[in-house]
């Protein structure tokens, strides 16, 4: 039976874990809800923040303020950070700390936009232990850059008679001609800049499987609108109910 028992060590640092993964999901949740003052009793006093983009942010105060006056201070435009969750590590360490590693998203709303993924970077947070409380002691955010494009998983299947309703030829000022063909249990767009297969989210909206692009179809199918990062880059015109 002694085999199967977990020793006291990792006992001991199983519960450490579930500590520092209970702050840190209190931290970045109130991050995201620009929670200033749930935000810093999550820090140390002389916490230092090191961003490979704008250098570095020392004291409580200082990484507080940067977050109220950057990311919070503009209503039109709000941030969401969210974790790759297979990506993130703890590593114990003696004296009372603990390294944190991983790799994270944001993701933006603007106003009259819908949500999309802005970018990501690799991070590294040390935690320490301050009087009995887990607290992020020096944090770095580094290699900032675009993030790979994931497409959604298709999750519903229209029959070829409800795609045929998008078939056909559109027409925009920007892009010129638009050829939409039914493509087995998909759509195939063309366009003279791009070719890409398109399933449906809803019953009018669709995403690109090869690249972060999202189509909706109104008026009947009459209309479609081409939307990236989150608003409208081109609306064009069907002129014909098949594709040529």
């Amino acid at each position: 039976m002694a085999l199967f028992m977990q020793s006291p060590l990792l006992a001991e640092e199983s519960a450490v874990d579930a500590r520092i993964k209970a702050a840190d999901e209190t931290y970045w949740r109130a991050y995201n809800a620009c929670d200033l003052k749930a935000m810093a009793p999550l820090l140390t006093q002389d916490v230092e923040f090191y961003h490979d983009k704008s250098g570095l942010t020392a004291t409580r105060t200082g990484v507080v303020d940067s977050i109220e006056h950057g990311i919070c201070g503009d209503s039109a435009r709000k941030i969401r950070r969210e974790e790759v969750p297979e990506s993130v590590h703890f590593h114990a360490m003696a004296g009372g700390y603990e390294i944190e590693t991983g790799m994270h998203r944001f993701y933006v709303t603007e106003t009259g936009k819908r949500e999309y993924l802005d970018g990501q970077a690799a991070f590294t947070i040390l935690w320490k232990q301050v009087g009995g409380m887990w607290q992020m002691h020096r944090i770095l955010s580094y290699d900032h850059g675009p993030a790979p494009y994931q497409p959604p998983r298709p999750s519903l299947t229209l029959s070829p008679k409800e795609l045929s309703a998008f078939a056909g030829r559109y027409v925009s000022p920007r892009d010129g001609d638009i050829v939409v063909s039914v493509e087995g249990s998909h759509l195939r767009l063309k366009a003279s800049h791009v070719s890409v297969s398109l399933y449906p989210s809803s019953g009018t909206h669709f995403f690109a499987l090869e690249r972060d692009l999202q189509f909706e179809f109104t008026g009947n199918a009459t209309t479609l609108t081409v939307i990236e990062k989150g608003g409208p880059v081109a609306v064009a015109t069907k002129v014909l109910d098949a594709s040529p």
